[in-house]
Order: structure tokens, then sequence, then C-alpha cells
């Protein structure tokens, strides 16, 4: 573990969050944001420590939504009765800290309300987040369970296919049951966070997991996979 920990020191000096984390940010929030906080850095930040409230009392849910479609750009999860008794479950499955296979087949939606209701236990299950801490366990403490990844939307990723990277290792691999693997993941940015950035809260961690997956990890993979053909004799 000491050895993942020095490499995302490093990484922590390399790309500063606060310069790096630009995710896009919706005009049309619905809390009140200061009009003197210009970074979208400290924005969504804020919105991570405020949001709380409009959660507990949404009960149509267009808060729910608003993080999945408007700040998470997942327009394809369309408000309706079906999908509005999926969150309920997936709220309270999250309490019970085990998720049906359905439930986690939605996770990159799904945990990016978990994360705004709880900013100091859960964090977003993102499809670069867990490119990166794949990788980054593969590598450092040559950890044989993995972490499901989630279908992602970056180009430079599907170039890369991290499960197939992984099974051409061939050192016998397994991925964490869809029961678990959300809890355990937030927990263990938990417990990263604490020894990089020396808070208890996960999302800095997981922020930083978020911007060096095109950029970092991608180049660290080409300059260090290689694929021998031998020609036919």
């Amino acid at each position: 573990m000491q050895k993942l920990i020095n490499k995302l020191n490093e990484l922590k000096e390399k790309y500063p969050i606060h310069e790096h984390f630009d995710w896009g940010f919706p005009s049309n929030t619905p809390i009140d944001i200061s009009q003197n906080i210009k970074s979208n850095y400290v924005k969504n930040i804020y919105l991570k420590e405020n949001f709380t409230i409009a959660l507990e009392n949404d009960i149509n849910l267009k808060n729910h939504y608003w993080i999945i479609q408007e700040w998470g750009g997942i327009k394809s999860l369309k408000q309706n009765n079906k999908n509005d008794e999926k969150i309920i479950k997936f709220k309270k499955q999250l309490e019970k800290n085990e998720l049906t296979k359905e439930t986690f087949g939605l996770i990159s939606s799904f945990s990016k309300i978990a994360s705004f209701m709880k900013p100091d236990k859960y964090a977003i299950y993102d499809s670069r987040a867990i490119y990166s801490l794949n990788w980054l366990l593969l590598n450092y403490i040559n950890e044989t369970e993995l972490y499901p990844q989630p279908s992602g939307r970056n180009p430079k990723l599907s170039m890369y296919d991290m499960q197939t990277i992984i099974r051409l290792t061939n050192k016998g691999h397994s991925y964490k049951s869809h029961k678990i693997a959300y809890h355990d993941y937030c927990n263990l940015l938990i417990d990263l966070s604490k020894k990089i950035y020396n808070d208890n809260r996960p999302y800095q961690i997981e922020m930083l997991l978020f911007i060096l997956a095109p950029i970092e990890i991608i180049e660290n993979i080409k300059s260090t996979v290689e694929i021998k053909i031998h020609p036919c004799e």
C-alpha cells in the first residue's frame, strides 16, 4: 500500500486538482452559488458541500435527476416512474451496504446522487476514476481483485481498453462483486484521502483519479504495455 500512497502523493503534486479539475458547471443550479466564485473547481466543491438539503426535501426527485442529467451530463436517464423506483431502491440499498446487479448497472449515475447526499461518505464511481484506480492497483500493490469499470464516453480510454490490458497480463485478476464494489471503493478512497490530502472526504482523491485517466494513465500504458507478435516461420 505504501508504494501506491507514494505514487499518489507524487501525482497530487504533478496535477493539483484545483488547477486541473475543470468539470463544466450548469447555469441552472437548484441552489444559489455566489457570482464571485469563478472557478469551476470551487463551484463543484461548494455544490458538494451544500446540496444535501436540496436532496433531502426533494419529494419529486427533480434535484436527483438534475445531478444526473444536468451536472453529470447523462441525458439518457429520463425521469419516469420506473427510474424513480430505481433511485428509491438505490438509496435503500445504499443504507444496507449492498447493491443488486441491476442497481450497480447504473452506478455511474446513481453514485453521483450518493456523493451529493453524503460527500463525506460516498464518492462518484466514474469510469475514468475506476480506470485510473485499477491501473494503479495493478502496478503499485499488485492487487488481483479489481473494480468493475462502468462504460464511459472518453475516446482515449476506449482506445486502450483496461479490461483487455488486464486480461493480457495473464495474472489471474478478478473483479469485486457488484454487491460490495461500490462501498469498498468509497471506503478505499476515504482511506487514501486521509493519507494523501489529510481529509476524510473522498471526493478529492476521486477528482485526482478522474484527472489522471486520459493523461497520466494513458501515457503510462503506452510506454509500458508492449505486445509482441512473432512472425510465422
